[in-house]
């Protein structure tokens, strides 16, 4: 990896208006490029919107997603050779008898890939290869969207592929700051020191969800994580709004470790972790974990035990 400038840009996405993202989204690269940016990551469902938390009906699913060549991706493919930016936006995307939740990898000479989101229930990627990595030239990226990011084994599966740095777009709550920095902000500073990877994240903005009680909406903070855990850039301005940052990410710091500490990585023994991809056990464990459920008022996931019946 080579030392870079990345920017992290989150938009206020709204749902089935596919022309006027793109618009937010070129507007977003262009400032980046008048930063000297090499690479600019959006927010999930940058381009499309997303229907969640509303389930909104109207536009129809079907009708939002976007095939990777279509229009919009087109004209992306077009930003990126004017700026000579790597721009990394979010969609729903068509694929043969499927929708998926992606994330394309797009350099100034064209399009270099697609991350399919892991973990989306039935829109879940049935990719052969689920954690790909891609090398835009300074560096080896590899992308992790929402939920994905909550999951350990997601960053750990890119990093064993090789991934320098780790791209977190996000399409979720919580909206407030406080909220967003314990729900999120610390699963990706240990998705980081774990794996001594960078983590880019971008959050979509909007300040309120319709339908939705409270104070609950899209955060927009964005930030950047050193492989050591520690926050190098964390946006400003009100919660809900849209926020960027561009940071440099030295790759001096890849080769840096904590005092006395032995990489992770080298002490690593998989064969020891076949529980981990049991199915069986990932079974039991469930039967016997409690339920979450999103506090709306505390701006937090709460655990609700799971009521048995009695025998």
């Amino acid at each position: 990896m080579k030392t870079f400038r990345a920017c992290a840009a989150s938009i206020p996405a709204c749902w089935g208006r596919t022309d006027a993202n793109l618009a937010k989204v070129a507007r977003a690269v262009e400032e980046a490029a008048g930063k000297d940016a090499r690479l600019v990551l959006l927010p999930e469902c940058s381009l499309t919107g997303a229907d969640w938390p509303t389930g909104a009906s109207e536009p129809r699913l079907d009708d939002v997603a976007l095939e990777l060549d279509s229009a919009p991706l087109r004209e992306i493919r077009a930003l990126a050779r004017r700026t000579g930016i790597v721009i990394v936006p979010g969609f729903y995307e068509k694929t043969a008898g499927r929708i998926h939740v992606s994330q394309a990898v797009i350099a100034p000479d064209g399009i270099l890939g697609v991350y399919r989101k892991v973990h989306e229930g039935s829109r879940s990627s049935l990719d052969a290869e689920l954690f790909p990595v891609f090398d835009v030239g300074f560096a080896r990226v590899g992308i992790s969207i929402c939920m994905d990011n909550m999951l350990p084994e997601c960053a750990r599966a890119l990093a064993i592929n090789g991934a320098e740095v780790l791209l977190a777009p996000f399409a979720s709550l919580p909206l407030s700051r406080k909220g967003w920095r314990a729900n999120r902000l610390l699963p990706l500073r240990a998705r980081a020191l774990d794996n001594r990877m960078f983590v880019l994240s971008a959050s979509h903005a909007q300040p309120h969800v319709r339908g939705r009680p409270g104070e609950w909406g899209y955060s927009g903070i964005c930030c950047a994580v050193s492989p050591l855990g520690e926050v190098v850039a964390e946006s400003r301005g009100r919660a809900g709004t849209p926020q960027n940052i561009c940071v440099d990410l030295d790759a001096a710091l890849l080769d840096t470790y904590l005092l006395a500490d032995v990489p992770g990585m080298r002490v690593r023994r998989p064969g020891a972790y076949g529980v981990l991809a049991d199915p069986e056990a990932q079974e039991r464990y469930l039967r016997n974990a409690g339920e979450f459920r999103y506090n709306d008022s505390a701006d937090r996931m709460t655990l609700r035990p799971i009521r048995r019946p009695r025998t």
